[in-house]
Protein backbone atom coordinates (compact mmCIF):
# COMPACT_ATOMS: atom_id res chain seq x y z
CA UNK A 1 0.00 0.00 0.00
CA UNK A 2 1.42 3.33 -1.01
CA UNK A 3 2.28 5.70 1.78
CA UNK A 4 0.13 8.77 2.10
CA UNK A 5 2.03 11.98 2.62
CA UNK A 6 0.36 15.12 3.86
CA UNK A 7 -0.04 17.83 1.34
CA UNK A 8 2.68 20.44 1.44
CA UNK A 9 1.15 23.72 2.56
CA UNK A 10 1.30 26.42 0.00
CA UNK A 11 3.97 28.92 0.97
CA UNK A 12 2.93 32.52 0.99
CA UNK A 13 5.28 34.90 -0.76
CA UNK A 14 7.15 37.15 1.65
CA UNK A 15 5.31 40.36 2.32
CA UNK A 16 7.39 43.42 1.67
CA UNK A 17 6.55 46.52 3.67
CA UNK A 18 5.89 49.39 1.30
CA UNK A 19 8.33 52.28 1.68
CA UNK A 20 7.11 55.60 2.96
CA UNK A 21 6.96 58.53 0.63
CA UNK A 22 8.93 61.71 1.47
CA UNK A 23 5.66 63.42 2.43
CA UNK A 24 4.75 60.61 4.85
CA UNK A 25 8.20 60.72 6.41
CA UNK A 26 7.92 64.49 6.85
CA UNK A 27 4.48 64.25 8.45
CA UNK A 28 5.53 61.43 10.80
CA UNK A 29 8.73 63.25 11.76
CA UNK A 30 6.93 66.52 12.51
CA UNK A 31 4.27 64.64 14.47
CA UNK A 32 6.91 62.93 16.60
CA UNK A 33 8.62 66.27 17.24
CA UNK A 34 5.28 67.84 18.25
CA UNK A 35 4.47 64.92 20.58
CA UNK A 36 7.93 65.09 22.12
CA UNK A 37 7.66 68.86 22.66
CA UNK A 38 4.20 68.44 24.21
CA UNK A 39 5.48 65.78 26.58
CA UNK A 40 8.37 68.04 27.60
CA UNK A 41 5.98 70.88 28.38
CA UNK A 42 3.45 68.69 30.16
CA UNK A 43 5.97 66.78 32.28
CA UNK A 44 8.66 69.45 32.68
CA UNK A 45 8.77 68.83 36.44
CA UNK A 46 10.23 65.39 35.72
CA UNK A 47 12.97 66.61 33.37
CA UNK A 48 15.51 67.54 36.05
CA UNK A 49 15.09 64.29 38.09
CA UNK A 50 15.37 62.18 34.93
CA UNK A 51 18.50 64.05 33.86
CA UNK A 52 19.98 63.54 37.33
CA UNK A 53 19.13 59.83 37.13
CA UNK A 54 20.89 59.55 33.77
CA UNK A 55 23.91 61.47 35.04
CA UNK A 56 24.12 59.27 38.14
CA UNK A 57 23.89 56.11 36.04
CA UNK A 58 26.59 57.44 33.72
CA UNK A 59 28.91 58.28 36.60
CA UNK A 60 28.41 54.92 38.33
CA UNK A 61 28.73 52.80 35.17
CA UNK A 62 32.56 52.43 35.41
CA UNK A 63 32.38 51.63 39.13
CA UNK A 64 29.77 48.91 38.57
CA UNK A 65 31.82 47.51 35.67
CA UNK A 66 34.91 47.41 37.90
CA UNK A 67 33.02 45.53 40.62
CA UNK A 68 31.64 43.07 38.06
CA UNK A 69 35.12 42.41 36.61
CA UNK A 70 36.94 41.96 39.91
CA UNK A 71 34.33 39.98 41.85
CA UNK A 72 32.36 36.80 41.11
CA UNK A 73 29.12 38.79 41.26
CA UNK A 74 26.85 39.10 38.26
CA UNK A 75 26.23 42.45 36.61
CA UNK A 76 22.92 43.03 38.40
CA UNK A 77 24.37 41.94 41.74
CA UNK A 78 27.30 44.33 41.24
CA UNK A 79 24.94 47.22 40.51
CA UNK A 80 22.85 46.31 43.55
CA UNK A 81 25.93 46.25 45.79
CA UNK A 82 27.08 49.68 44.58
CA UNK A 83 23.66 51.21 45.15
CA UNK A 84 23.33 49.69 48.61
CA UNK A 85 26.64 51.33 49.55
CA UNK A 86 25.44 54.67 48.12
CA UNK A 87 22.15 54.50 50.02
CA UNK A 88 24.03 53.71 53.23
CA UNK A 89 26.36 56.69 52.72
CA UNK A 90 23.41 58.99 51.99
CA UNK A 91 21.59 57.89 55.13
CA UNK A 92 24.73 58.36 57.22
CA UNK A 93 25.28 61.82 55.75
CA UNK A 94 21.69 62.88 56.40
CA UNK A 95 21.83 61.64 59.97
CA UNK A 96 25.20 63.21 60.79
CA UNK A 97 25.11 66.60 59.08
CA UNK A 98 22.00 66.96 56.95
CA UNK A 99 20.02 69.11 59.40
CA UNK A 100 22.96 71.40 60.22
CA UNK A 101 23.69 71.93 56.53
CA UNK A 102 20.07 72.84 55.77
CA UNK A 103 20.01 75.34 58.65
CA UNK A 104 23.24 76.93 57.42
CA UNK A 105 21.82 77.25 53.92
CA UNK A 106 18.64 78.89 55.22
CA UNK A 107 20.54 81.46 57.28
CA UNK A 108 23.07 82.10 54.52
CA UNK A 109 20.43 82.55 51.84
CA UNK A 110 18.48 84.99 54.00
CA UNK A 111 21.65 86.99 54.63
CA UNK A 112 22.62 87.04 50.94
CA UNK A 113 19.09 87.91 49.82
CA UNK A 114 18.93 90.85 52.23
CA UNK A 115 22.30 92.06 50.95
CA UNK A 116 21.28 92.11 47.29
CA UNK A 117 17.80 93.54 47.87
CA UNK A 118 18.53 96.21 50.49
CA UNK A 119 22.18 96.57 51.46
CA UNK A 120 23.72 96.79 47.97
CA UNK A 121 21.38 99.53 46.62
CA UNK A 122 21.83 101.52 49.84
CA UNK A 123 25.61 101.15 49.63
CA UNK A 124 25.60 102.31 46.01
CA UNK A 125 23.46 105.32 46.96
CA UNK A 126 25.88 106.30 49.73
CA UNK A 127 28.94 105.88 47.52
CA UNK A 128 27.41 108.00 44.76
CA UNK A 129 27.58 111.00 47.12
CA UNK A 130 31.23 110.41 48.03
CA UNK A 131 34.20 112.37 46.70
CA UNK A 132 37.59 110.67 46.98
CA UNK A 133 40.70 112.86 47.19
CA UNK A 134 44.14 111.35 46.61
CA UNK A 135 46.68 114.15 46.76
CA UNK A 136 46.06 116.46 43.81
CA UNK A 137 43.51 114.08 42.28
CA UNK A 138 39.79 114.21 43.02
CA UNK A 139 37.31 111.49 42.04
CA UNK A 140 33.60 112.17 42.19
CA UNK A 141 31.84 108.78 42.33
CA UNK A 142 28.53 110.42 41.48
CA UNK A 143 29.51 110.62 37.81
CA UNK A 144 29.33 106.83 37.47
CA UNK A 145 25.63 106.45 38.43
CA UNK A 146 26.37 103.69 40.92
CA UNK A 147 22.69 103.01 41.81
CA UNK A 148 21.95 102.16 38.16
CA UNK A 149 25.04 99.95 37.99
CA UNK A 150 24.00 98.15 41.16
CA UNK A 151 20.53 97.51 39.73
CA UNK A 152 22.06 96.08 36.56
CA UNK A 153 24.28 93.80 38.62
CA UNK A 154 21.31 92.68 40.73
CA UNK A 155 19.29 91.91 37.60
CA UNK A 156 22.23 89.86 36.33
CA UNK A 157 22.51 87.67 39.43
CA UNK A 158 18.77 87.59 40.15
CA UNK A 159 18.07 84.40 38.10
CA UNK A 160 20.73 82.44 39.98
CA UNK A 161 19.62 83.89 43.30
CA UNK A 162 16.00 83.06 42.55
CA UNK A 163 16.78 79.46 41.62
CA UNK A 164 18.90 79.10 44.74
CA UNK A 165 16.06 80.49 46.83
CA UNK A 166 13.61 78.01 45.33
CA UNK A 167 16.06 75.21 46.08
CA UNK A 168 16.57 76.32 49.68
CA UNK A 169 12.86 76.78 50.34
CA UNK A 170 12.11 73.42 48.73
CA UNK A 171 14.70 71.72 50.92
CA UNK A 172 13.47 73.47 54.06
CA UNK A 173 9.73 72.92 53.63
CA UNK A 174 9.42 69.65 51.73
CA UNK A 175 11.76 67.18 53.35
CA UNK A 176 9.55 64.19 52.59
CA UNK A 177 9.20 65.28 48.97
CA UNK A 178 12.98 65.55 48.67
CA UNK A 179 13.40 62.04 50.06
CA UNK A 180 10.79 60.84 47.57
CA UNK A 181 12.51 62.51 44.60
CA UNK A 182 15.87 61.18 45.77
CA UNK A 183 14.42 57.68 45.89
CA UNK A 184 12.93 58.20 42.41
CA UNK A 185 16.32 59.29 41.01
CA UNK A 186 18.12 56.35 42.61
CA UNK A 187 15.48 53.89 41.41
CA UNK A 188 15.51 55.11 37.79
CA UNK A 189 19.31 55.17 37.63
CA UNK A 190 19.42 51.69 39.21
CA UNK A 191 17.15 50.21 36.54
CA UNK A 192 19.09 52.02 33.80
CA UNK A 193 22.25 50.31 34.97
CA UNK A 194 20.84 46.96 36.05
CA UNK A 195 19.02 46.37 32.75
CA UNK A 196 21.83 47.67 30.51
CA UNK A 197 24.21 45.42 28.62
CA UNK A 198 27.61 45.53 30.35
CA UNK A 199 29.34 44.66 27.07
CA UNK A 200 28.04 47.85 25.45
CA UNK A 201 29.85 51.16 25.75
CA UNK A 202 26.58 53.04 26.08
CA UNK A 203 23.56 52.62 28.29
CA UNK A 204 21.06 52.89 25.41
CA UNK A 205 22.59 51.53 22.17
CA UNK A 206 21.04 52.82 18.95
CA UNK A 207 21.40 51.64 15.38
CA UNK A 208 20.03 53.06 12.14
CA UNK A 209 20.54 51.56 8.68
CA UNK A 210 23.48 53.14 6.80
CA UNK A 211 24.12 55.52 9.70
CA UNK A 212 25.89 53.13 12.04
CA UNK A 213 29.29 54.77 11.55
CA UNK A 214 27.86 58.26 12.07
CA UNK A 215 26.01 57.19 15.20
CA UNK A 216 29.10 55.54 16.63
CA UNK A 217 31.16 58.66 15.91
CA UNK A 218 28.51 60.95 17.42
CA UNK A 219 28.25 58.71 20.48
CA UNK A 220 32.04 58.75 20.83
CA UNK A 221 32.24 62.54 20.53
CA UNK A 222 29.29 63.14 22.87
CA UNK A 223 30.67 60.59 25.31
CA UNK A 224 34.00 62.41 25.30
CA UNK A 225 32.27 65.72 26.07
CA UNK A 226 30.00 64.44 28.81
CA UNK A 227 32.54 62.05 30.29
CA UNK A 228 35.11 64.84 30.54
CA UNK A 229 32.63 67.31 31.99
CA UNK A 230 30.73 65.09 34.40
CA UNK A 231 33.67 63.24 35.88
CA UNK A 232 36.10 66.15 35.66
CA UNK A 233 33.71 68.85 36.84
CA UNK A 234 32.23 66.63 39.54
CA UNK A 235 35.73 65.91 40.84
CA UNK A 236 36.59 69.61 40.72
CA UNK A 237 33.33 70.53 42.48
CA UNK A 238 33.90 68.04 45.30
CA UNK A 239 37.58 68.92 45.69
CA UNK A 240 36.95 72.67 45.59
CA UNK A 241 34.10 72.42 48.09
CA UNK A 242 36.19 70.36 50.51
CA UNK A 243 39.23 72.64 50.24
CA UNK A 244 37.06 75.76 50.60
CA UNK A 245 35.34 74.25 53.66
CA UNK A 246 38.74 73.59 55.24
CA UNK A 247 39.98 77.12 54.47
CA UNK A 248 36.79 78.79 55.72
CA UNK A 249 36.69 76.68 58.87
CA UNK A 250 40.35 77.35 59.68
CA UNK A 251 39.80 81.08 59.09
CA UNK A 252 36.81 81.06 61.45
CA UNK A 253 34.14 82.08 58.91
CA UNK A 254 30.47 81.58 59.73
CA UNK A 255 28.36 79.32 57.52
CA UNK A 256 31.53 77.61 56.29
CA UNK A 257 29.70 74.58 54.86
CA UNK A 258 27.14 76.63 52.95
CA UNK A 259 29.76 79.05 51.63
CA UNK A 260 32.01 76.16 50.60
CA UNK A 261 29.11 74.67 48.63
CA UNK A 262 28.63 78.01 46.86
CA UNK A 263 32.35 78.15 46.04
CA UNK A 264 32.07 74.71 44.43
CA UNK A 265 28.89 75.63 42.53
CA UNK A 266 30.61 78.76 41.19
CA UNK A 267 32.88 76.46 39.16
CA UNK A 268 29.94 75.79 36.84
CA UNK A 269 29.25 79.46 36.00
CA UNK A 270 32.18 81.28 34.35
CA UNK A 271 33.08 84.83 35.39
CA UNK A 272 29.80 85.65 37.16
CA UNK A 273 29.94 82.70 39.57
CA UNK A 274 33.31 83.45 41.20
CA UNK A 275 32.63 87.20 41.27
CA UNK A 276 29.30 86.73 43.07
CA UNK A 277 30.92 84.32 45.54
CA UNK A 278 33.68 86.83 46.34
CA UNK A 279 31.08 89.53 47.02
CA UNK A 280 29.05 87.18 49.23
CA UNK A 281 32.18 86.16 51.14
CA UNK A 282 33.15 89.77 51.73
CA UNK A 283 29.66 90.68 52.89
CA UNK A 284 29.28 87.71 55.25
CA UNK A 285 32.73 88.12 56.79
CA UNK A 286 32.49 91.89 57.32
CA UNK A 287 29.19 91.39 59.18
CA UNK A 288 30.76 88.74 61.39
CA UNK A 289 31.19 90.32 64.84
CA UNK A 290 34.49 88.64 65.71
CA UNK A 291 36.97 85.96 64.73
CA UNK A 292 39.47 83.96 66.73
CA UNK A 293 42.36 85.42 64.71
CA UNK A 294 41.82 88.81 66.34
CA UNK A 295 41.97 90.85 63.12
CA UNK A 296 39.57 93.48 61.84
CA UNK A 297 36.61 92.31 59.72
CA UNK A 298 37.79 93.93 56.48
CA UNK A 299 41.28 92.43 56.82
CA UNK A 300 39.69 89.09 57.62
CA UNK A 301 37.53 89.36 54.49
CA UNK A 302 40.48 90.30 52.26
CA UNK A 303 42.59 87.38 53.52
CA UNK A 304 39.79 84.83 53.03
CA UNK A 305 38.88 86.14 49.57
CA UNK A 306 42.56 86.08 48.57
CA UNK A 307 42.87 82.44 49.70
CA UNK A 308 39.76 81.42 47.74
CA UNK A 309 41.05 83.31 44.69
CA UNK A 310 44.34 81.39 44.94
CA UNK A 311 42.38 78.12 45.01
CA UNK A 312 40.39 79.25 41.96
CA UNK A 313 43.57 80.09 40.07
CA UNK A 314 45.12 76.73 40.94
CA UNK A 315 42.04 74.91 39.66
CA UNK A 316 41.71 77.10 36.55
CA UNK A 317 45.35 76.90 35.46
CA UNK A 318 46.59 73.55 36.78
CA UNK A 319 43.80 71.15 37.71
CA UNK A 320 41.07 71.82 35.13
CA UNK A 321 43.32 71.79 32.01
CA UNK A 322 44.40 68.27 32.95
CA UNK A 323 40.76 67.15 33.08
CA UNK A 324 39.31 69.08 30.15
CA UNK A 325 42.09 69.72 27.64
CA UNK A 326 40.35 70.66 24.38
CA UNK A 327 37.32 68.47 25.03
CA UNK A 328 34.69 71.22 25.30
CA UNK A 329 36.08 74.18 23.36
CA UNK A 330 33.13 76.51 24.07
CA UNK A 331 33.13 80.22 24.71
CA UNK A 332 32.42 81.24 28.33
CA UNK A 333 29.86 83.81 27.15
CA UNK A 334 27.90 81.06 25.38
CA UNK A 335 28.02 78.99 28.58
CA UNK A 336 26.71 81.93 30.61
CA UNK A 337 23.81 82.61 28.21
CA UNK A 338 22.93 78.91 28.07
CA UNK A 339 23.00 78.73 31.87
CA UNK A 340 20.45 81.54 32.12
CA UNK A 341 18.18 79.96 29.49
CA UNK A 342 18.50 76.39 30.78
CA UNK A 343 17.76 77.46 34.34
CA UNK A 344 14.33 78.62 33.20
CA UNK A 345 13.60 75.16 31.78
CA UNK A 346 15.10 72.73 34.30
CA UNK A 347 15.88 74.96 37.27
CA UNK A 348 19.19 75.09 39.09
CA UNK A 349 20.41 72.04 37.18
CA UNK A 350 20.54 74.21 34.06
CA UNK A 351 23.37 76.25 35.56
CA UNK A 352 25.40 73.14 36.25
CA UNK A 353 24.97 71.50 32.82
CA UNK A 354 25.32 74.60 30.65
CA UNK A 355 28.86 73.87 29.41
CA UNK A 356 28.26 70.32 28.08
CA UNK A 357 24.91 71.41 26.61
CA UNK A 358 26.67 74.12 24.59
CA UNK A 359 29.41 71.71 23.48
CA UNK A 360 26.86 69.04 22.50
CA UNK A 361 24.73 71.56 20.61
CA UNK A 362 27.82 72.81 18.77
CA UNK A 363 28.72 69.25 17.76
CA UNK A 364 25.20 68.39 16.53
CA UNK A 365 24.79 71.71 14.71
CA UNK A 366 28.09 71.24 12.90
CA UNK A 367 27.05 67.71 11.86
CA UNK A 368 23.64 68.88 10.58
CA UNK A 369 25.04 71.83 8.62
CA UNK A 370 27.75 69.76 6.93
CA UNK A 371 25.25 67.03 6.01
CA UNK A 372 22.85 69.59 4.54
CA UNK A 373 25.64 70.88 2.27
CA UNK A 374 26.76 67.32 1.35
CA UNK A 375 30.11 67.73 3.08
CA UNK A 376 32.05 65.24 5.14
CA UNK A 377 30.70 65.67 8.70
CA UNK A 378 34.00 64.49 10.18
CA UNK A 379 36.86 66.43 8.60
CA UNK A 380 40.39 65.81 9.76
CA UNK A 381 40.50 68.84 12.02
CA UNK A 382 37.70 67.39 14.12
CA UNK A 383 39.37 64.09 14.87
CA UNK A 384 39.32 62.97 18.45
CA UNK A 385 41.95 64.57 20.62
CA UNK A 386 44.96 62.24 20.86
CA UNK A 387 46.07 61.07 24.28
CA UNK A 388 48.14 63.76 25.93
CA UNK A 389 51.55 63.13 27.40
CA UNK A 390 51.07 64.03 31.03
CA UNK A 391 54.78 63.98 31.75
CA UNK A 392 56.97 62.01 34.15
CA UNK A 393 54.78 62.80 37.17
CA UNK A 394 51.85 60.90 35.67
CA UNK A 395 54.17 58.03 34.68
CA UNK A 396 55.47 57.80 38.25
CA UNK A 397 51.99 57.59 39.77
CA UNK A 398 50.94 55.07 37.12
CA UNK A 399 53.85 52.82 38.11
CA UNK A 400 52.85 53.18 41.77
CA UNK A 401 49.25 52.28 40.95
CA UNK A 402 50.36 49.25 38.91
CA UNK A 403 52.39 48.01 41.88
CA UNK A 404 49.40 48.46 44.21
CA UNK A 405 47.15 46.52 41.82
CA UNK A 406 49.73 43.73 41.55
CA UNK A 407 50.24 43.59 45.32
CA UNK A 408 46.56 43.37 46.24
CA UNK A 409 45.41 41.46 43.15
CA UNK A 410 43.06 44.12 41.73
Amino acid sequence: MDAVYPATPKQEPPVESPPWSPTTKLVVGLTMVAIFAGLLIRFRDYIAPLILAGVLAYLLYPLCAWVARHTPLSWRASVTLVYLVIVGLLLAGLILSGLALVQQFQSLYQLVSDFFTTELPALAERLSNQVIRLGPFTYDLGQYDLPALSQQFISLVQPALGQLGLLVSFVATRTLAIIGWLGFILLISFFLLAESDPSQLSLIPLDLPRYGADLRRLARELGRIWNTFLRGQFTAFVAMSILAAIVLTVMGVRYSLGLAFLVGIARFIPYIGPMVVYIILGFVITLQPENFWGITPWKHALIVIALIMVLDQIFDNIVMPRFFGRALGVHPAAVLITALLASDLIGFLGFMLAAPLVASGKLLLRYIIRKMFDLNPWPEEYELEPPRDRGPSSTFWRRVWDKVKTRFGF
